[in-house]
């Protein structure tokens, strides 16, 4: 009898201890580290590393509305999305009513890329002082904005990565006339994100 305890305890514990071992390479833990949000501004190198542990900082998503008929693409990086004040972070949006591909170069600009969005395209960037820095589409005859771009490298049902780029623009709209003040180049702009 006291055999059979000891051998059944021993054998819990052997379970035990084989449940709670790690396996390096599972996928949870490796695509995790494949996520990365990279750009320099004005040369400068910045990097949003991935907080899952806390916070959703890298995210991203592809979907279709079927309320305007539009493909929508968003992806985002932002250094802490606890920060207050809204600081250190760059979203790229776009909508076109054909879908989302890899290996295209969407642009603001006309004739400056594959395609030009139909429906909207805007990159935004916030500094580290709170300025709001962006690029859209240009409405009318009158360029507001300098040429941004985004390509998509891969699309997955659970990740998304491209490049991007742009010279975006701080806008001071307050006065009832819109007034350039300041403008940042972003180039060598490297993501892949967890896609929700």
């Amino acid at each position: 009898m006291m055999k059979n305890r000891v051998f059944c305890c021993t054998l819990l514990w052997v379970f035990v201890l084989m449940g709670c071992s790690s396996d390096d390479n599972e996928p949870n833990d490796n695509q995790h580290e494949d996520y990365y949000f990279h750009f320099k501004e004005d040369g400068v190198q910045v990097s949003y590393e991935y907080q899952p542990e806390t916070q959703v900082n890298l995210t991203g998503s592809i979907l279709f509305d079927s309320g305007t008929n539009t493909n929508i693409a968003s992806i985002a990086g932002m250094e802490n999305i606890f920060e207050s004040g809204t600081k250190n972070r760059l979203t790229i949006f776009l909508s076109d009513s054909d879908a989302i591909a890899t290996s295209v170069r969407y642009t603001n600009v006309e004739d400056e890329g594959d395609v030009n969005p139909n429906s909207v395209f805007l990159m935004g960037y916030y500094d580290g002082q709170g300025n709001l820095y962006s690029a859209a589409l240009n409405p009318g005859p009158k360029a507001l904005y300098e040429l941004a771009t985004i390509s998509f490298t891969e699309i997955t049902n659970t990740q998304i990565s491209g490049t991007f780029s742009g010279t975006l623009l701080w806008y001071d709209v307050s006065g009832g006339t819109t007034e350039l003040l300041d403008s940042v180049v972003i180039s060598e702009g490297m993501f892949s994100v967890p896609r929700y």
